[in-house]
């Protein structure tokens, strides 16, 4: 029995119940309230949920007033997540928007009384999905035909949902990757001509949604359709990257595997304006060292007790990707497997030991000693025992150092 999948289940079931608690909530109270977009989407389409957002004529400060916890997350735009036990629920008035001057937030929204008018601005037919309280569908822009055809489509103009809202471009590639949909041609020749307003989008954002897309199954698919789009003509030093991809099938990158295949292609250090974390930096650059050091070499037992067996593995897969007949990924996990020592602190014999059994007190002598040690325990001409380590260690202490016992 499969105790993560009824998990699973009984918590959707707990969920969505509360949703319908706050739903009917807000009908009680004389307003008007629906499931909204991608939590209706998912529901048909028999997907399992993570989001649930409800819209509403209520205006913000009357839902803080009808639920006892809630938090002010997005008030201007109408936004206002509502708390039941664990779960979080994003409740947004029923709003229209004015002029986008930043091609990706409105100048301004103007709340309605109206369901239709909060969903005709929004991007995809698939997304415009609403679902009252005994779960009929308002479906205004045909999306379930859509949902039938696997096409993602643009709601009214394309040209005009794009200028609004670069992201969008993007975010039609990530439903790609999730749902493995075709992107239908007049909203995909939109995205071409309409391109270039991702620059002006903030990094941290396209970094996001690049992030979803390769977590995602159909990312291969999403990957192609960038190349096809001229994605790289916003962002040229991803282009090696996405034209050496575009033919390839049935891969499964991580989005840093796939920066770094771009960055090591492309045969440039991580240009400054790709808003990463410092974590995330070194695991690319880590990654490209690697992919350029095992091009003729293979891995070793030192740079697996170094980095672990996480970073290497990435790079394996970067590195299989690029010559399918250099695949290092078992070799990895047996050397991995078998080593004596995972962390220094494994050592039998420790920097406390020499300063127990000798005068020596100089930090950094000591150092050097400990990685001695722990080399000649990894490559294994040393047993992780005791009496052998000390045995060698006060011999190397008296022949490299002088120090006596």
């Amino acid at each position: 029995m499969d105790y993560d999948i009824i998990f699973r289940v009984i918590s959707m079931n707990t969920y969505y119940k509360k949703g319908r608690e706050i739903v009917k909530k807000l009908l009680d109270n004389g307003y008007q309230a629906f499931f909204v977009g991608g939590f209706v989407r998912d529901r048909l389409l028999g997907i399992e949920v993570n989001d649930i957002d409800i819209t509403t004529n209520a205006l913000p400060k009357a839902v803080q007033q009808l639920f006892q916890k809630t938090k002010a997350t997005g008030v201007r735009y109408g936004t206002v997540t509502v708390f039941e036990d664990n779960h979080a629920y994003e409740v947004t008035t029923f709003r229209s928007d004015g002029q986008y001057s930043d091609h990706r937030k409105p100048d301004r929204v103007i709340f309605s009384d109206e369901l239709s008018e909060d969903l005709k601005r929004r991007d995809f037919t698939i997304n415009a999905f609403a679902m009252d309280y005994d779960e009929r569908i308002i479906d205004l822009f045909s999306g379930r035909e859509d949902l039938e055809n696997h096409l993602i489509k643009a709601i009214g103009d394309p040209d005009q949902r794009f200028d609004e809202d670069a992201l969008r471009i993007l975010r039609a590639f990530r439903f790609v990757s999730k749902l493995g949909f075709q992107i239908e041609e007049k909203t995909f020749d939109s995205i071409q001509k309409n391109m270039h307003h991702l620059t002006a989008i903030a990094n941290e954002r396209i970094l996001s949604e690049l992030k979803k897309i390769f977590g995602n199954p159909y990312a291969d698919q999403a990957v192609n359709l960038l190349h096809m789009s001229g994605f790289h003509k916003a962002f040229p030093e991803l282009e090696k990257g996405i034209d050496f991809l575009k033919d390839i099938t049935g891969y499964q990158l991580d989005y840093l595997e796939f920066f770094a295949l771009c960055f090591y292609l492309s045969d440039q250090s991580i240009p400054d304006d790709w808003r990463f974390s410092n974590k995330e930096r070194a695991i690319i650059n880590k990654i490209i060292e690697l992919v350029t050091v095992t091009e003729e070499d293979t891995y070793n037992e030192m740079i697996i007790y170094r980095l672990g067996k996480d970073i290497p593995l990435m790079a394996a897969h970067v590195s299989r990707l690029l010559r399918e007949d250099n695949d290092q990924s078992q070799l990895i996990m047996d050397i991995y497997q078998k080593l004596p020592i995972r962390k220094t602190c494994d050592l039998k014999f420790k920097g406390q030991d020499i300063l127990e059994l000798t005068s020596l007190r100089n930090a950094e002598i000591i150092g050097e000693v400990i990685d001695d040690i722990t080399y000649q325990v990894i490559t294994g001409q040393l047993p992780n025992e005791y009496i052998p380590l000390k045995k060698y260690t006060l011999n190397l202490l008296e022949k490299k150092y002088g120090e006596r016992q």
